[in-house]
């Protein structure tokens, strides 16, 4: 029996009284104007394949993958329909029925899903960065995309120790970091190390299966979870760290309760649990902006404490973005099979951010901050896009200094 046919499932399909309110929300809906771009439609077309009066064609494949999962409908629905269950169970019906196709196959179960396979695809791209037939890939600035030459994790045996910690966690690195922003990586250890924090870093956890997820390739996925649970699980640690908004939304979503209960995401943890004072910290930027990802404000309900740590560090002026908490056109593989509709999208992310006239965005989740750093540089765009440990650490390192000068 397919999914779309479970009790769960079929109950969730009935939930919509088709009253068009996603429309307003849809920001691929916005870009299309086509009533299957929305989540009412998406809903009918995939109750139509649960009826069986309607085939899962090429085009209703499309209908179904072309949800980039910001979740912006399923938070504003007056009726509550989770629309990004139903697009996960469509998804998963579709690679039980259709399979996935080569390229996300190749993607999801032979590179992403292995360290030693992943690592060898992003020296590969750092090799062809040179190449200018790749400059720009479907409005994706691949010239200007950071790949490490090391990755993150194969340096984590060079990463100092703390000698007397006032608490001690597990850093959930996840692939961006791992192997394009290497340094934020580091950044996000140094602003715990600053805080007197240990950090431990498992060697060999894996990606954290938002990817396979998302598109129904679930025995994979189920393999990365017992994997990562039973890295972390063996940790006397007091909280899994995180700096992806897309990693922390899954990990939370374990199933292992022990593991999911104890993973934060970096804001959280620096707010909510260690309540860090930057009162005293030295200044180091003007006038800042932030942006929120999809899977942290709507996933996780995270929003004010970026806020409150970018508001509360001495030398920043703070303002407001037009929409913050819209898509930025990422979505993972989104932007790289549907770029007529994830282009726009981060256009209209681009003309908020220069609207502010803010000289640096910060936001909390790698796929965001390379996505839109791409489109302001293609766009000629000087702004500059850090993640929040980029600006927290450079404001303690800057302490650090004034203290050995005094």
């Amino acid at each position: 029996m397919s999914i779309l046919n479970t009790e769960e499932i079929y109950e969730k399909l009935n939930s919509c009284n088709k009253c068009g309110f996603c429309q307003s929300t849809c920001r691929v809906y916005k870009e299309t104007l086509r009533e299957f771009h929305c989540a009412r439609g998406r809903v009918r077309m995939i109750k139509a394949v649960a009826d069986k009066t309607l085939e899962r064609s090429k085009f209703y494949e499309d209908v179904v993958n072309s949800c980039p999962l910001c979740l912006e409908c399923a938070k504003a629905c007056p009726s509550g329909v989770p629309t990004d269950q139903i697009i996960l169970a469509a998804r998963q019906d579709l690679a039980e029925t259709r399979g996935l196709g080569f390229p996300k196959k190749m993607a999801l179960k032979r590179v992403l899903a292995n360290n030693a396979f992943r690592k060898l695809s992003f020296k590969s791209a750092r090799m062809m960065k040179g190449l200018k037939v790749l400059n720009e890939f479907r409005g994706i600035d691949v010239a200007g995309m950071p790949v490490a030459e090391v990755a993150f994790l194969d340096t984590v045996d060079k990463l100092p120790k703390l000698e007397n910690p006032k608490a001690k966690v597990a850093f959930f690195v996840g692939c961006m970091f791992n192997h394009s922003l290497v340094d934020t990586a580091r950044n996000l250890v140094k602003v715990l190390h600053a805080n007197n924090v240990e950090v431990i870093i498992p060697k060999d956890q894996q990606c954290c299966g938002t990817p396979q997820h998302v598109y129904g390739e679930i025995k994979t996925f189920d393999s990365l979870v017992k994997n990562n649970t039973e890295q972390f699980n063996k940790l006397d640690v007091d909280a899994i760290v995180t700096g992806c908004g897309s990693c922390g939304g899954t990990l939370k979503e374990y199933k292992d309760s022990n593991f999911a209960s104890k993973v934060k995401d970096i804001n959280e943890y620096l707010v909510d649990v260690l309540k860090v004072d930057l009162s005293s910290l030295q200044g180091l930027y003007g006038k800042v902006t932030y942006h929120d990802p999809c899977h942290l404000v709507r996933g996780q309900g995270i929003t004010a404490q970026p806020r409150k740590l970018l508001k509360d560090l001495p030398g920043v002026e703070y303002v407001e973005m037009i929409r913050a908490n819209s898509c930025c056109g990422a979505g993972g593989m989104f932007q790289g099979f549907y770029p007529e509709i994830a282009v726009p999208i981060t256009k209209q992310k681009v003309d908020n951010i220069v609207k502010t006239g803010a000289d640096t965005v910060v936001t909390s989740c790698p796929a965001c901050a390379n996505r839109i750093q791409g489109a302001l540089n293609l766009t000629g765009n000087k702004q500059k896009v850090v993640h929040i440990v980029d600006i927290l650490a450079k404001a303690y390192e800057k302490e650090q200094i004034m203290a050995v000068a005094k």
